[in-house]
């Protein structure tokens, strides 16, 4: 099995070096362009030279959040998968668990659990500050560069940068705002907490210049999904203002994207988990992070060599109820057994491990991309957009939202048993697409963003559905402790990590539910 990724040799090369920081380099990995000091990484002057150079450094942006873990701390993609699940209620302990899991799973959770370490996400920060701030510089020095093509790399590290810090608020809230480039690959955060504002603002900024400069395509099929493309940057708005509830601007950024006549849904037949999860890089995809058989996807080992976790089977006979009316197996919702899990194979998650609906991968065929925003997501966020947006009763756009959420179940071939008829109220269009949410995006690392997103809306007059998850996936004596710490609004986020608190000299404080 073959795939196509963006730059293959230089993302694998440029895992093992730091680019403009310190890197923790590998024997042999050395290149002609890149100069080891004896302690610690490379000549920060001697390597900032030229635009190949500043390509190298955009391209290794992106290797950066695939894997090379710093200070024992999960890659990028990990965190991005378990930041959006380890607190919700599909996921399920089963076999090498971790402790840390186990204990977020009890609720409780400390500040020197291990999900809370957010090192890898500042050093991909960090390298696209290097980015940002290098650019103009080599711009004067490498008289073949064009301002254009400076201007586009920035814009991929403003979106990249853009996205993590979007990671970092929607998991700690107030987090530090770190905009200039440091030469510690460490990480270790010395800064203060910004406010949440500041960050949004960042956030959105950074979009918005990105915007103007990124462009639509690189000719390229694994880049212009493995890439930040205009498409990718409007995909982070629309989740974005989902977030902070300016749903017009949602809208409008998903609309771009449907307009724009270049994604479809993947037609829901046998060969849907193949062609969406396994190949990658398909019609549907808007912005994938890129795996081969040089730098596997993490998820095989955790899901298949270790088996870590499982689907929990209450919960996904909850989202996907046995239908005694199906002639067979195969003509139930593609999305759910035999697609995000395997109930013959110990409620295993397949989406990861799966070849196609029967068979496994093996360990060295683990290439599937991590899909960060794909077409179906941009459905259900106007959808979404639509439905939060509506201040009274409004048929014609209630049905607009209605069909976006009927357009991604006709696809999936959903059951009729989950079907929530035509809700026209705001509430009931709302929780309609959370559930589908749940049953299309199942382990893709958005289920915890999805339930906060909904149970923040309005003052928290919705808290009771955070609450209610727990009825099926917490364990039975710590089930009312759980839903009594979440009448805390501030335990909805995760604890600063320990360690860049002590590290901090008293200017990072620790978010007010975990004050001890």
């Amino acid at each position: 099995m073959e795939k196509t990724t963006i730059h293959r040799k230089a993302m694998k090369r440029i895992l093992n070096i730091v680019l403009g920081l310190a890197f923790l380099v590998a024997a042999g990995s050395c290149s002609d362009w890149l100069y080891l000091e004896p302690e610690d990484g490379v000549i920060v002057d001697e390597f900032w030279n030229s635009q190949a150079d500043l390509k190298a450094g955009v391209m290794g942006c992106y290797a950066s959040m695939l894997g090379n873990n710093v200070s024992g701390s999960l890659s990028v993609t990990e965190l991005m998968f378990y930041w959006g699940e380890i607190r919700a209620d599909m996921l399920m302990r089963f076999n090498n668990t971790s402790q840390d899991f186990i204990l977020i799973w009890q609720g409780d959770i400390k500040s020197t659990n291990g999900f809370c370490k957010w090192n890898s996400l500042y050093r991909t920060i960090n390298y696209c500050n290097n980015v940002l701030e290098r650019a103009p510089v080599i711009l004067e020095l490498d008289a073949s560069f064009s301002p254009v093509l400076m201007n586009q790399y920035r814009a991929e590290a403003l979106t990249i940068r853009a996205l993590m810090y979007f990671y970092l608020t929607r998991t700690f809230d107030r987090v530090p705002l770190i905009l200039q480039a440091t030469n510690s690959d460490l990480q270790t955060i010395t800064a203060g907490k910004a406010e949440r504002q500041a960050i949004w603002d960042q956030i959105e900024a950074d979009l918005l210049e990105a915007e103007k400069h990124i462009p639509f395509s690189y000719d390229n099929v694994a880049e212009d999904k493995g890439r930040i493309t205009k498409y990718s940057v409007w995909a982070i708005m629309a989740d974005f203002y989902l977030w902070i509830e300016q749903y017009a601007k949602s809208e409008e950024a998903c609309n771009k994207i449907i307009n724009s006549g270049r994604f479809w849904l993947v037609p829901g037949n046998l060969d849907w988990l193949s062609n969406l999860y396994v190949k990658g890089n398909s019609p549907e995809g808007i912005f994938e992070l890129q795996f081969d058989v040089d730098i596997l996807n993490p998820f095989f080992n955790t899901f298949r060599t270790r088996s870590n976790y499982r689907a929990h089977p209450d919960v996904m006979e909850f989202f996907w109820p046995t239908d005694p009316f199906l002639a067979n197996a195969d003509s139930a919702d593609i999305r759910g057994d035999k697609g995000a899990y395997n109930s013959s194979r110990n409620f295993s998650i397949w989406k990861y491990i799966g070849r196609d609906r029967t068979f496994e991968l093996t360990a060295n065929e683990a290439t599937s991309n991590f899909i960060v925003y794909r077409y179906a997501d941009i459905l259900l966020m106007k959808a979404e957009a639509i439905a939060a947006g509506l201040t009274a009763d409004d048929p014609a756009r209630s049905k607009e939202a209605l069909d976006l959420i009927r357009m991604v179940r006709r696809r999936a071939n959903a059951s009729a048993l989950t079907d929530e008829g035509e809700p026209t109220g705001r509430d009931g269009l709302m929780m309609y697409i959370l559930n589908e949410r749940a049953r299309e995006f199942a382990f893709e690392g958005k289920r915890w963003f999805d339930l906060m997103r909904y149970v923040k809306r309005d003052n928290h007059r919705n808290l009771q559905v955070l609450k209610n998850i727990y009825q099926l996936s917490a364990p039975p004596d710590k089930l009312l402790s759980i839903q009594s710490k979440l009448n805390d609004f501030n335990s909805h986020y995760l604890p600063l990590p320990q360690a860049d608190i002590e590290a901090s000299n008293s200017q990072l404080e620790q978010n007010p539910f975990y004050k001890e």
